[in-house]
């Protein structure tokens, strides 16, 4: 039962919460207005002498800043994108009204007149108090003993928690991202478990990729708090049919989700909820990405770095072999071992992808690996044969495929001298070459989206994400039968 009481509180928190919403839509309403009639006026200037604007601003200047509506500060600042290595030139222009005034919708417990400046500062305090609190880092305290109960898991390098029990609920949350330990970098278990006493925790809400990328389409409504049943109280959520949960553990007969519209919603879901299971497409348009070209190109460098600086929207797949595990080696790590008679039966399915032979083992690539870099939410990035394009040019795949190419063969031989020690030989080189010219024209160039030549990793790195955001869309929902 759900005392009246505390039903209350919430209906007045709801009714102020949409008050606020209304007035802060009014504002920015105003401010648009305000904007388009400042832009209106500017282009009916434009077509002046420029002896009539040097007039303008002389007046300006003469009769003070009290006879404008507006002030204009232009600044330019060029930045380095440290996970990229994009250079961004960034013009920002800011206009500061000084004489208009507006009314916005009156709140319920202010209904005085604000001029501009006030309702910026009002908009700015409201975002700040709705948003902040839910994805700012935070510091919290926990007994070392009571940590160690709380489920993480590696995700793109960094320590997620999944899954967390009633004695820390109000401190952890699932989703959380935690960033250090102790006012120390954490970058694995170890170091997040290996503490006594009472460790001191940043977290962060994680991105929808920095968590299991499992997720399910509710298909009925559910508020946990009416849920008597519900084994930890802190953990609250209410659910509308058709919201998108991602799934972040299971325990029992509950899932402890978070809704993806706003991940900072996180709460026990009973697994009896009507729900279905879906997938979420990567936002770039097309599922994977496919890399051609001669061998000693380049193409490898370009996956390794695609992965390395963007672990969230790229992925690769792991390769089956019949072959057994060499010392080190683990499974699920550098390969699936698997035997013979498997990889046979896949191949006589039409389920590998490619797949050779040396030494009396059997190598290749599953569709299924590919699915389930797909079923993740990111692109699947594979350097393959062009052989392989007779499977992976389909609806299903929706591949974008990019060949690199070597520069001119003089041009490839002055870069090849600057390599020292791991410089090619110019028999290499030719053959390198040969293999390119046989590329661009065999009978898969019909399915080339995109030609790079490669004269300089880091700049065909960039040129390659220039392409790929061209795609860029909303990401998309699809159920997971789809994808299966």
């Amino acid at each position: 039962m759900v005392n009246t009481g505390s039903e209350d509180e919430r209906q007045a928190e709801i009714d102020q919460l949409r008050a606020t919403a209304t007035n802060l839509s009014q504002c920015l309403n105003a401010l648009q207005q305000r904007m388009d009639e400042l832009e209106i006026g500017r282009n009916e200037t434009s077509s002046k002498t420029p002896q009539d604007n040097h007039t303008d601003d002389q007046k300006f200047i003469n009769d003070g800043p009290h006879t404008s509506d507006v002030q204009v500060d232009q600044r330019e600042t060029i930045t380095i994108d440290p996970s990229t290595g994009v250079r961004k030139r960034t013009v920002v222009t800011e206009k500061v009204i000084t004489t208009r005034t507006y009314q916005p919708l009156s709140s319920p417990t202010d209904s005085k007149k604000f001029n501009i400046s006030d309702t910026e500062n009002s908009i700015e305090r409201h975002l700040n108090t709705i948003l902040a609190q839910a994805y700012e880092a935070r510091m919290v305290s926990v007994n070392s003993d009571d940590l160690r109960k709380v489920d993480v898991e590696l995700i793109c390098g960094e320590p997620v928690v999944t899954r967390v029990t009633p004695e820390i609920s109000n401190l952890i949350h699932p989703g959380d991202t935690i960033i250090e330990v102790n006012g120390n970098p954490v970058h694995n278990k170890k170091e997040l478990y290996g503490n006594d006493g009472v460790v001191r925790l940043k977290l962060v809400t994680s991105t929808i990729y920095n968590a299991p990328m499992v997720f399910c389409r509710a298909l009925a409504d559910y508020n946990s708090d009416l849920d008597s049943k519900k084994p930890i109280d802190s953990l609250s959520i209410s659910i509308k049919r058709g919201d998108i949960l991602q799934i972040l553990s299971t325990d029992g007969d509950w899932m402890q989700a978070r809704k993806v519209n706003d991940l900072s919603r996180v709460g026990l879901v009973p697994k009896s909820l009507k729900g279905e299971q879906v997938a979420m497409l990567t936002p770039y348009g097309r599922r994977v990405l496919v890399l051609l070209g001669a061998n000693g190109v380049g193409r490898r460098t370009l996956k390794s770095m695609l992965l390395s600086q963007m672990p969230h929207h790229f992925g690769s797949i792991i390769p089956l072999t019949s072959r057994a595990p060499r010392p080190g080696e683990q499974h699920g790590r550098e390969y699936e071992f698997v035997t013979k008679e498997y990889m046979r039966e896949l191949i006589r399915k039409g389920e590998m992808v490619e797949w050779g032979e040396l030494g009396g083992e059997i190598y290749g690539t599953s569709a299924e690996s590919v699915r389930r870099v797909v079923r993740s939410g990111r692109v699947c990035v594979l350097d393959v044969a062009p052989q392989a394009m007779k499977y992976m040019y389909s609806a299903e795949f929706m591949p974008f495929v990019v060949v690199l190419s070597p520069p001119p063969f003089d041009e490839l031989v002055q870069i090849n001298k600057l390599r020292g020690a791991t410089a090619k030989t110019e028999a290499q080189l030719h053959t390198i070459c040969e293999q390119n010219e046989q590329l661009l024209h065999c009978e898969y160039a019909q399915y080339f989206d995109l030609i790079l030549v490669n004269r300089n990793h880091d700049i065909s790195f960039r040129r390659l994400l220039d392409s790929l955001n061209t795609l860029k869309q909303e990401p998309q929902w699809v159920p997971l039968s789809w994808l299966c």
